[in-house]
């Protein structure tokens, strides 16, 4: 802890820091945990986030609030899923996630949302921009508006629309790559 600290500025930022820190270090490793399934990638993914909490400390107003707890999970989350990339291991469960996913509507995307293409699909998701990703997974596994996903992200909610419709995009055009190359070699 030390070393975040030696990154801070002021006392007011330090103080605020080791009280976030200790109130919510468990729960980064929980989800980091959720994600990786393995404790010692949990606890570098909450290293990486509150090593960049360092950076964006600023964004903290209240340490308790649920603005805070998700601007948090928001953060080990996408650490998490960078260690994932980085390791190309994808540990989710198949059924949890194929479920959370679903939507409503019907195109190639619901179409690949199976338990034979999940691996496909956890590849693709993956492979997105960060800021397109973080937005997609907000829309589909925690079923976020986009004016929640905004506030979140300090972002407008016309720009968090903006990047779900794009990621969405981008995931159509890689499945339709697949399904092309699918047929090619039959």
């Amino acid at each position: 802890m030390l070393l975040y600290l030696s990154m801070l500025d002021t006392q007011e930022e330090k103080d605020k820091f080791t009280e976030v820190y200790e109130q919510y270090r468990q729960f980064c490793w929980y989800v980091a945990y959720q994600l990786l399934l393995d404790a010692h990638l949990a606890e570098d993914a909450v290293q990486e986030a509150f090593l960049a909490l360092t950076r964006h400390l600023d964004k903290i107003e209240n340490v308790d609030s649920s603005k805070t707890k998700k601007f948090l999970m928001t953060i080990v989350k996408s650490k998490a899923i960078d260690i994932l990339r980085k390791n190309r291991v994808e540990t989710c469960s198949s059924e949890d996630y194929g479920q959370e996913l679903a939507d409503p509507s019907s195109d190639l995307l619901d179409q690949y949302i199976t338990k034979e293409n999940y691996d496909y699909l956890i590849s693709c998701i993956l492979e997105l921009d960060e800021a397109y990703r973080v937005v997609f997974e907000y829309k589909y596994l925690h079923q976020m508006s986009d004016a929640e996903i905004a506030e979140l992200l300090d972002i407008t909610p016309k720009l968090a629309n903006v990047r779900f419709y794009r990621a969405r995009k981008k995931l159509q055009e890689m499945l339709e790559k697949e399904v092309a190359g699918r047929a090619g070699k039959r």
